[in-house]
């Protein structure tokens, strides 16, 4: 589909240097989905021998493809990504 997803982000980060960057998540996400994305970015950014973020923001009792609802003039409230 036409969906953003964080594998989509990923496939990006392989042409651009950004990485996956401030991403909300589920806030219940588990231990080992956040070790499999960190792998994940890791192996793209030694494949292309380039530094990538990875910083994700798990956002307490949110669902994914819930809105946040962040009252900061310093975060963009988007749908929070499927991990």
């Amino acid at each position: 589909g036409d969906r953003l997803t964080i594998q989509k982000l990923l496939c990006i980060s392989s042409v651009c240097g950004v990485g996956i960057d401030t991403v909300p998540i589920p806030g219940d996400v588990s231990e080992g989905a956040l070790v499999s994305l960190l792998l994940d970015v890791a192996a793209l950014a030694g494949r292309w021998n380039k530094p990538l973020s990875c910083r994700v923001f798990p956002v307490p009792g949110g669902i994914a493809g819930e809105k946040t609802t962040f009252d900061s003039p310093y975060m963009c409230n988007s749908c929070i990504f499927e991990l």
